[in-house]
């Protein structure tokens, strides 16, 4: 069963031009990648945060 969250952007694709549809995957893959690594035990500072943050 795929992931609610998943489910959603996909059926919330249909909805979206390309620039938007960009910008939300880019988002969508940069939280799936925090919420794996707080599952994974990694710990960010707020600056380092905030840095990532910064690059997109």
């Amino acid at each position: 069963m795929a992931p609610l969250a998943a489910e959603d952007m996909a059926m919330n694709n249909q909805t979206y031009d390309g620039k938007e549809r960009d910008a939300s995957d880019v988002l969508y893959q940069n939280l799936a990648k925090g919420v794996q690594s707080v599952k994974n035990g990694e710990v960010y500072t707020i600056d380092e945060a905030w840095e990532e943050i910064e690059k997109i």
